[in-house]
């Protein structure tokens, strides 16, 4: 079999052209791109020696990888050039892709934290009616259901790029749902929800501060849902970018 073709020559690969993609993360794309298409070049033929000098797979990888760590000063340092050159990109564009990543971070963890919250509050609902503790599931748990389905579909729309502001309006209503009925459902499903949600309203004066808190937090996390579907709102956001001749030019937001 080619050395192309070899899962060792292709993980090494990888590693080579991801550590590439770092370095010249914020280089402008035609420079970047250029030096990603010089390394898989190297690397290609790199793997065409090593087939015709009938060396292993494993010692190809292997020689790759040495290779790439002897190679990473000579890396940093062309970069360097790069940017004192004027090729890296500009602030403001580098700084809204930076805001978009961390935005997309966010959204995700809030997202599986939502899906996972809606699914701890189904499953205690689910083994109080096995063993007897309720003799019917309660309303809520519908509404919870539901934001566990929301939740699930956000999650997947929010994956893909171009769906990402779909993905985090549907996430939004279904963390304001968890926040809404948590409290009321821990409360008729679990023995520890009804102590901790005693002890709180017993100090309270009569106000339900568990129900406060919980829904302080269900809407807390749907602004924020709402506030990234409205930063990836397509053709929304505008910004500046550059073009190959260093002239500015307006571009779509593709954080």
């Amino acid at each position: 079999m080619s050395a192309l073709r070899t899962p060792q020559y292709r993980s090494a690969s990888r590693r080579v052209l991801g550590w590439c993609g770092w370095y010249t993360r914020d280089l402008v794309p035609e420079v970047a791109g250029e030096r990603r298409d010089e390394i898989a070049s190297d690397l290609h033929e790199h793997a065409v020696w090593a087939d015709a000098e009938g060396i292993a797979p494993t010692r190809l990888r292997r020689d790759i990888l040495l290779r790439a760590v002897r190679g990473i000063p000579h890396d940093l340092s062309w970069r360097s050039g790069q940017l004192r050159a004027g090729q890296g990109l500009d602030p403001v564009s580098l700084g809204t892709r930076r805001t978009g990543n961390v935005l997309t971070a966010l959204v995700l963890t809030g997202g599986v934290m939502v899906a996972a919250a809606a699914v701890f509050l189904l499953v205690r609902v689910v083994r109080a009616l096995w063993i007897g503790d309720v003799v019917e599931a309660p309303i809520g748990a519908i509404g919870v259901a539901f934001a566990a389905l929301l939740a699930v579909v956000g999650l997947l729309l929010a994956l893909r790029q171009r769906s990402r502001w779909l993905g985090s309006a549907v996430l939004a209503p279904a963390a304001a749902l968890v926040g809404l009925l948590a409290g009321d459902i821990l409360y008729r499903v679990s023995a520890t929800g009804v102590l901790l949600i005693s002890r709180m309203t017993s100090h309270s004066g009569g106000l339900e501060p568990w129900w406060v808190l919980s829904l302080s937090i269900g809407v807390g996390a749907a602004l924020g849902f709402i506030g990234a579907a409205v930063w990836w709102w397509p053709g929304g956001r505008r910004v500046v970018g550059r073009d190959a001749g260093g002239s500015a030019r307006m571009q779509g937001e593709s954080a």
